[in-house]
């Protein structure tokens, strides 16, 4: 399974162009951008430093979104749309974390060998090199704009971010 979760994400870090920007509309809630269905034409490199960046912004997104909290009242929907887009935004600064850490990990291998950049990242997961958290960290799947699945609702389960 560990083999499997590399795979996806180093294949998702080279060639994951970036997402076109949210829709806006009339109302002041917070929509996740769309995601493109090409991929991108940046090369390696490049990409790397587009990761970087991303994770540069988003990094502060969460810092200037942890300042402003919405009013005292933790069931109102200005709380619920707060949740939202915090959960958003740290899943996306975890995700570029994930992927700048595998691209390094295969130009440091410098091959396009899936079996040999795996071994090497698996064993400096072992050799305790980075540690498993800068690879392949267990975090929870995309985050979800559904108000039902974050109330937990729709799947008997309760939100990563209402948890204590």
């Amino acid at each position: 399974m560990m083999s499997w979760i590399f795979r996806i994400n180093l294949v998702a870090a080279l060639f994951s162009a970036p997402a076109f920007p949210a829709a806006i509309g009339s109302m002041k809630t917070f929509c996740r951008p769309l995601l493109p269905s090409s991929s991108t034409r940046l090369n390696q490199e490049e990409q790397l430093q587009f990761h970087e960046g991303k994770l540069k912004q988003m990094s502060v997104e969460v810092e200037e979104h942890r300042k402003c909290p919405p009013s005292p009242s933790p069931k109102s929907r200005e709380w619920e749309e707060y949740r939202i887009k915090e959960h958003y935004l740290i899943y996306e600064k975890s995700r570029y974390e994930t992927y700048i850490n595998l691209l390094q990990a295969k130009m440091r291998a410098e091959t396009d060998d899936l079996e040999k950049i795996e071994a090497s990242v698996m064993s400096g997961i072992e050799e305790g090199r980075g540690g498993r958290e800068g690879y392949l960290r267990k975090t929870q799947s995309s985050p979800s704009i559904s108000q039902h699945s974050l109330n937990g609702r729709a799947s008997g389960r309760t939100a990563p971010d209402q948890r204590s």
